[in-house]
């Protein structure tokens, strides 16, 4: 496997933004990239199904031009002219460029570095990171992508204390040590490939999400990159994905060497625009994992929607789940969005309100507006997101809603809910960000403070529950997590996501046993491809 990265990385080209050749290629799944033109693709009357991502250049082009650096163009000093100048702040390392295709090769790299005041003590921190991105399309419809990063960190108290739990960065890949830092690495390349305007096709090693806030209780990029193939076909008013997975499994790994195991996912995701404003979405999702009498199961290469009566044909053992989103635009600068995922559900016993275990469901409400009180590039947004105990777990860890010994959904994972408001200003390379988040969360933690099922780790078994009935929001340890972050950076270099940033992350955790805070002070320089979700 490692081979075959390292030869995806040589010969790999990439989705990555270029402002002259109008081809082919996905977007970054990075919320900075993507809000350069959420403004544009959310508005009344826009086609674009943007719950769907990443982003799509040929579909983006539809609606607002995407081969400039839109916000991000100034009027150039006369440094910025010569070779260096354009090199550090406008274009890739290097280029290579003619009229069919487009090559291009980027150092990446993060190094970070601050202090973190904790209740435990506080102590000094670091991210250094180097790595490299290949990339460009060939045409006008194909395109690849590869980026490797080798990093060593070390990370606040709660943070480490997940890793050392799981084994795995929080979003990123397993650790190969865990002394005073840990070392990890993170490899992602795809390959992509349109046919004509109605169907694209991506086979890669990434991640993806559905939804159309910073949260999804469907399908996020919380979890590590995993292999996939999506097929992706848009016509009228209707997108419609595919997308088959492969997803790791390791909950009882106990030492840092030892193989997590493989499992599968397949999700089909059925997106219409209703008019001018109102766009619904449905997802269905099974979960299946890896055993000797049934390595792959080809019943699930059905590319269309509603297994659930395949499922019941081969009287399948696996985790179905079903799910809503639904976006409605208010204007064309404020819209409303929400998700419903089902993952059991009974009408009666809801009816009943008895807390009965199998009521598993989660849910999102939030709303977003683009340049209130006149200020262009000012978006505002805030959410809601709830999920009921036990919801995403499964019989076992190998069929649960998980990858990696993470959520695929949201970070928290369930019986929690949880507020999220963020402000993000931006002013020609400058962006301000600060987002707020308050959460109850109910720990897999008893009353004498021994563990157990309380269905907030989505990766227990559900048949582990205390009891059938009398299950309720919040039940085992109850605990208030406030989350603040404040940023402040500047984007050195649009082409290849370079940016440098100092802010500061507060968090609180509270329950009967005491307060834990860490107030954590940073500053640094990295290459922006993904998110990162340390919220939680």
């Amino acid at each position: 496997m490692k081979q075959l990265y390292l030869l995806i990385l040589v010969l790999g080209v990439t989705f990555f933004k270029n402002d002259v050749v109008a081809q082919h290629y996905y977007l970054p799944l990075n919320n900075d990239v993507n809000a350069r033109y959420d403004s544009s693709l959310y508005k009344v009357g826009s086609s674009f199904h943007t719950s769907i991502k990443p982003y799509f250049s040929d579909e983006i082009k539809l609606v607002t031009p995407i081969d400039s650096i839109g916000a991000y163009m100034m009027k150039p000093t006369k440094f910025q002219k010569t070779w260096v100048g354009r090199k550090l702040f406008n274009e890739h390392l290097l280029e290579v460029r003619d009229d069919d295709y487009f090559l291009y090769g980027d150092f990446i790299m993060e190094f970070d570095g601050g202090r973190s005041m904790e209740t435990q003590g506080d102590k000094n921190l670091f991210i250094n990171s180097r790595g490299i991105a290949v990339g460009g399309t060939f045409g006008k419809h194909f395109s690849f992508n590869s980026s490797f990063l080798e990093s060593q960190s070390t990370f606040s108290s709660y943070i480490d204390s997940s890793i050392r739990k799981t084994f795995v960065v929080p979003g990123a890949s397993r650790i190969k040590n865990y002394d005073n830092k840990f070392d990890y690495g993170t490899v992602n390349g795809t390959i992509a490939f349109s046919l004509k305007k109605h169907f694209s096709f991506q086979l890669g090693h990434d991640k993806n999400f559905i939804g159309d806030g910073y949260r999804s209780v469907l399908l996020s990029d919380n979890s590590y990159n995993y292999p996939f193939l999506k097929v992706n076909a848009n016509f009228w008013k209707i997108k419609y994905m595919v997308l088959y997975a492969i997803f790791q499994d390791g909950p009882y790994v106990t030492v840092f060497d030892e193989s997590f195991r493989r499992k599968y996912g397949v999700f089909h995701y059925l997106d219409i625009n209703i008019g001018k404003r109102l766009t619904f979405g449905v997802l269905e999702s099974i979960i299946w994992e890896n055993d000797s009498a049934r390595v792959f199961d080809y019943n699930y290469l059905n590319p269309v929607i509603f297994l659930r009566p395949v499922e019941f044909s081969i009287g399948s053992p696996d985790n179905a789940l079903l799910g809503f989103n639904l976006k409605y635009k208010i204007s064309s600068k404020v819209y409303a969005y929400g998700q419903v995922m089902l993952d059991e559900f009974k009408l009666n016993e809801i009816k009943a309100d008895s807390g009965w275990w199998g009521n598993k469901h989660a849910f999102q409400v939030g709303f977003r507006t683009f340049n209130p009180f006149g200020l262009d590039r000012l978006e505002m947004s805030s959410e809601f997101n709830y999920a009921r105990p036990f919801t995403y777990q499964h019989r076992t860890s190998r069929s649960a809603y998980a990858h990696y010994n993470q959520p695929l959904a949201h970070p928290l994972g369930a019986n929690f809910w949880e507020s999220v408001t963020s402000i993000n200003y931006g002013y020609k390379r400058w962006q301000l960000s600060t987002r707020f988040n308050y959460a109850k969360v109910g720990y897999d933690v008893d009353s004498i403070g021994e563990l157990q099922n309380f269905g907030n780790n989505v990766l227990l078994s559900y048949e582990t529950r205390p009891s059938d009935y009398g299950n309720d929001m919040l039940q085992g340890l109850e605990t208030t997590v406030i989350n603040v972050d404040l940023k402040l950076w500047y984007v050195l270099n649009p082409a290849s996501n370079l940016v440098v940033e100092a802010g500061t992350r507060l968090r609180q955790a509270e329950n009967r046993y005491g307060t834990d805070e860490t107030i954590f002070f940073f500053l640094g320089i990295r290459s922006t491809l993904s998110n990162r979700y340390l919220d939680f």
